[in-house]
């Protein structure tokens, strides 16, 4: 059987102009070309899955809304290290809300402008904080096993420790049991924080 090359190349064309029209109209009818840039495709199909508590986790670092607030953690009077790398998923992702180093500095980098609050860094953090307990240490009657939060010095008092809003050069010190020398009040952050 004799192929016709011209008959065939008009043939594929059609197809693929088809084809194309059709993939087009499928991006279309669900808004990804219309709202997103190609360079932010990958993010969304790499990320779509990835979210806590609102809070997405992508390839790239938004700077519409961008704050830094830090947190100190006292456990018996000694301080805990916050980690590097909190809310960064290697090579992946990072969360809206994430730490670089262990210097407890939390970066707060978002495409919206909106309330981030305590709880949602440890929900992040993967560990557990409520007005009971923090990590595995839990409140009890004894006077020994207390737990605080202070927001820039200030005792936070009648409300939920997890409902605190972070905002920009927070210092939040979260202090279990016997409380240090001094609760910091202030953060001296770094040039460009």
């Amino acid at each position: 059987m004799h192929h016709n090359s011209s008959t065939d190349k008009k043939n594929y064309k059609r197809l693929t102009v088809i084809t194309m029209s059709v993939l087009v109209a499928i991006f279309v009818s669900v808004g990804i070309l219309t709202t997103m840039a190609p360079h932010t495709l990958l993010a969304a199909a790499s990320s779509s899955s990835l979210g806590i508590d609102n809070i997405k986790c992508e390839v790239i670092e938004h700077l519409n809304f961008h704050i830094h607030a830090h947190l100190d953690i006292f456990i018996n009077g000694k301080p805990y290290i916050v980690p590097s790398q909190i809310g960064i998923i290697p090579n992946k992702c990072l969360y809206w809300m994430h730490t670089h180093d262990d210097t407890g500095v939390i970066h707060i980098e978002s495409p919206e402008n909106r309330n981030f609050t305590l709880g949602q860094f440890f929900d992040i953090w993967n560990e557990k904080f409520n007005n009971t307990q923090i990590f595995d240490n839990i409140v009890s009657n004894s006077k020994n096993n207390t737990l605080s939060v202070y927001v820039n010095g200030n005792k936070a008092s009648s409300v939920d420790y997890r409902d605190i809003k972070l905002t920009s050069h927070d210092e939040i010190a979260i202090v279990y049991g016997k409380p240090p020398d001094t609760i910091p009040s202030i953060y001296h952050f770094p040039k460009g924080l």
